[in-house]
């Protein structure tokens, strides 16, 4: 198996006019890994990842995608990657079995049996003229065509916004369930408001925050690394303590990064628990 980076991206920065969507952002994803990035609206999310695939070209820094510039992908590499962006680009004027046949005949490995099979779980009917599919409709779609070629490298953007609970159980099932080329695992980056999804597959998270990266790590470090403490003691300001809250007359909750924080100042009955991905999200922007 190939040891280098599925994703490297090296202090991108871009610019639109006066405003900055990706300030100095660097990062590599390994392969085989699930990459979850979080971050409010306008945090630079679908800029990062557009930059990360040559879609838009930054003014400052690099990336690379299996080992080739984003701005200069062989059809190899092309071929290896599936996108799924916020708003589907399909060809409205075909029917969803046409349009499943024709980028069939792009991709070296695409499997027809697969992408129909994929349109009968989610339960999207060929004979349908895609124009006339709902918003949910056309994102399941958009994720038949980029799951059905087998790809090394998935990247989407907020790809089940628009799906209710039983089709995003569908989505992530079926993000691991292709045979992986040359016992390559399959490599995920996907961006997301829907914390408990990402939390279901996210082997690491990166936090943006107004283009630049808050927090990034694997997922269990981070679990490790930020806790939730409750005790009946409040603790005062110091290195580490990320947030202090009053429960009741005689109980606080506290969240400390522990690589920070002085040990010996937690109090003798302080209880610790991980934070889930919505809980850190909330710590990171309050």
């Amino acid at each position: 198996m190939n040891n280098t980076p599925a994703v490297v991206v090296e202090h991108l920065s871009l610019r639109y006019g006066p405003v900055t969507a990706l300030d100095d952002v660097s990062l590599n994803v390994e392969r085989g890994s699930v990459l979850a990035v979080v971050g409010r609206n306008g945090a630079g999310k679908s800029s990062l990842l557009q930059s990360m695939l040559g879609l838009i070209v930054p003014q400052n820094g690099s990336a690379q995608l299996l080992g080739c510039s984003s701005l200069d992908l062989s059809d190899d590499v092309k071929a290896r990657i599936g996108y799924v962006s916020q708003s589907p680009e399909l060809f409205e004027w075909l029917r969803v079995g046409e349009q499943i046949s024709l980028i069939g005949g792009l991709y070296p490995r695409w499997s027809e049996e697969r992408a129909r099979a994929l349109c009968v779980r989610f339960s999207i009917a060929e004979d349908m003229k895609v124009r006339t599919l709902s918003l949910g409709e056309k994102q399941r779609l958009a994720i038949v065509i980029a799951l059905a070629h087998q790809p090394d490298l998935l990247v989407f953007d907020e790809p089940v916004a628009s799906l209710d609970p039983v089709g995003r159980r569908d989505f992530l099932r079926a993000l691991f369930e292709h045979e992986p080329r040359d016992g390559e695992p399959v490599t995920v980056v996907i961006s997301s408001h829907l914390l408990e999804d990402l939390e279901r597959i996210a082997t690491h998270v990166l936090f943006l925050e107004r283009g630049r990266v808050q927090l990034l790590g694997a997922r269990d470090e981070l679990s490790e690394r930020v806790q939730m403490v409750v005790t009946a003691h409040e603790i005062a300001p110091q290195a580490g303590l990320l947030k202090s809250q009053r429960l009741a007359e005689s109980q606080w909750q506290h969240i400390i990064d522990m690589r920070v924080f002085a040990a010996s100042a937690l109090p003798h009955d302080a209880s610790l628990a991980p934070l889930s991905l919505g809980d850190l999200f909330e710590v990171l922007n309050t």
